[in-house]
């Protein structure tokens, strides 16, 4: 086995969606907190926060093994439609709570902005899979780093990690070249679209900023 062929078996795994979706957001939270000049206890609970509606994710699955009686792996190996819908709810739990716990709070609207353009992203990937298998690692690895991309440019190298994902999909023969281009095009579509509506035409400008 060739390194590079041990390297493109690693990185969908290094690289995997819910590693992407959660350090993406970790990241946005601090991002937003160091602009606040908070003290060191807002952030701790802001991650808190964030990682106990994290935990709510898996609330959608658990329910369906109980309900169906199917072990666990058997519910979640493969590729098949439902398991990127369980993934899915489990996406919309998460945002919803986190969503609602940063307006209860006012702790910002930076971290919302990236919890909607989540969102955004999840529902054609949810709606299209029974019909079309586009590809999750693709999704989710473009929707953090062009957000945060866009919220500050310094973060554009991260726009490395998605664009190595492509042809990385392509070399282990787990989805078509379509189902992964047409995966990149349709994020990057959504996430600008939504960053756009969220700063009101200026994409150059970060969502809290726009609102104030």
């Amino acid at each position: 086995m060739s390194a590079l062929d041990t390297a493109m078996r690693f990185y969908p795994y290094v690289f995997h969606p819910g590693v992407m979706v959660g350090a993406g957001a970790l990241v946005v939270i601090h991002h937003e907190w160091a602009r606040k000049d908070a003290d060191w206890s807002a952030l701790w609970r802001r991650f808190g926060a964030f990682l106990a509606a994290g935990v709510l994710s898996l609330a959608p699955t658990l329910a369906y093994v109980l309900v169906t009686g199917q072990g666990l792996y058997e519910v979640t190996k493969g590729n098949v439609w439902q398991v990127d819908a369980l993934v899915g709810v489990g996406v919309f739990v998460t945002a919803g709570a986190t969503w609602f716990v940063w307006h209860r709070y006012d702790w910002g609207s930076l971290v919302p902005g990236y919890l909607e353009a989540l969102v955004l992203v999840t529902i054609p990937y949810v709606a299209l899979s029974p019909f079309w298998n586009l590809s999750g690692h693709v999704t989710m690895a473009l929707m953090p780093t062009l957000y945060l991309t866009l919220v500050d440019r310094t973060f554009w190298p991260t726009l490395a990690i998605p664009v190595v994902m492509v042809p990385n999909r392509l070399y282990l023969n787990a989805h078509t070249p379509v189902q992964t281009v047409g995966a990149f095009l349709l994020t990057a579509v959504l996430v600008v679209g939504a960053f756009w509506m969220q700063t009101g035409g200026r994409l150059r400008t970060e969502p809290e900023s726009a609102a104030s």
